[in-house]
């Protein structure tokens, strides 16, 4: 068990590190659009901020030359990546996302490859994450907005829980595939 509580500590981590962008995000907007900004439901029915872009200088202070590459663009996600599934009730998507995290956290501990264990461990803090939202409001809070100038977006915004989660997957695809004699030797 001694072996895993590194991996205990970046689930944690991740989840702290999600969790407090999103709390400190929210703050801001609550100071300046009112305790509305927690409730997505009204956010979206009756104030219209939904979609709300936050200046740098709102966010930290100044510009420190990263409007380049991402936007602070924040938004409630009723569903999973890509707003899929956003008709599902919350209770569902609760539910199954605490049975996928329950499943890899027992993958994690009891079955997965030393090379598995990073990535499973930056996915499952990425996921709990999602999860404390979709219990707290209803909605995941995402405010991560990739681009390029102004050339290309991505289509899809993101919080730190989700970054984490898509390095987890890139990780793990990349470690499999370098290691698969290994895994086909076993």
């Amino acid at each position: 068990m001694k072996k895993f509580l590194k991996y205990i500590a970046i689930i944690l981590l991740v989840f702290m590190a999600d969790f407090f962008s999103k709390q400190y995000l929210l703050n801001l907007l609550a100071e300046k659009y009112g305790d509305v900004i927690f409730n997505p439901n009204a956010i979206c029915a009756k104030c219209n901020i939904n979609g709300v872009i936050i200046s740098w200088n709102d966010l930290i202070g100044g510009d420190y030359g990263l409007s380049n590459l991402f936007n602070i663009h924040f938004i409630w996600n009723r569903g999973v990546s890509f707003s899929a599934f956003n008709f599902l009730m919350p209770v569902i998507l609760s539910t199954i996302t605490a049975l996928i995290i329950v499943w890899l956290i027992y993958y994690l501990f009891k079955k997965s490859i030393s090379y598995e264990r990073l990535p499973l461990a930056f996915i499952i803090g990425g996921a709990i994450g999602n999860l404390c939202d979709r219990v707290r409001f209803g909605a995941v809070a995402d405010f991560i907005q990739w681009h390029i100038g102004g050339l290309w977006t991505f289509p899809a915004i993101f919080n730190v829980g989700d970054v984490f989660i898509t390095f987890g997957v890139i990780i793990y695809l990349i470690n499999m595939f370098i290691n698969r004699k290994k895994c086909l030797c076993r």
